[in-house]
């Protein structure tokens, strides 16, 4: 079988057990994703769609949020383009406790050399090795 991509909607319904007839599907889906049986693809802008949500929707704190990422990353058969940059975001995300999406920034800037940042977010301030400036 070809690999399929997946949905944020597929991780939510899974980690929320909200729904009676979906969450039950999306909980088996992702057993043969851990068991390697299945691949799937997980883009980036699904998984900050993950983490807004549970954040924002659920008020989840990112103690809570982290765990759940860290063992999405980790299952056998999850692909992403950058996987070794989502875990150093992951990592941001929960030690300077800064936005996924801006921990995400700051991890392929890091990945790329750069050590300055034109922003006015100053959750770049708390991100070591970084310097924000304002134009």
């Amino acid at each position: 079988m070809s690999p399929r991509a997946i949905d944020a909607n597929i991780l939510l319904r899974f980690v929320t057990a909200d729904h009676p007839q979906m969450s039950p599907r999306c909980r088996d889906l992702l057993e043969r994703v851990q068991s390697g049986e299945e691949t799937v693809l997980l883009p980036e802008a699904a998984l900050c769609d993950v983490v807004w949500t549970l954040r924002s929707f659920y008020d989840w704190p990112a103690e809570r949020v982290g765990p759940f990422v860290g063992s999405l990353l980790a299952l056998d058969g999850l692909r992403m383009s950058r996987k070794e940059l989502l875990w150093e975001a992951l990592t941001l995300f929960v030690d300077e406790r800064i936005d996924f999406s801006d921990a995400l920034i700051a991890a392929e800037t890091a990945a790329h050399g750069v050590t300055e940042i034109y922003s006015y977010d100053r959750d770049f301030d708390r991100v070591e090795g970084l310097t924000r400036i304002e134009p």
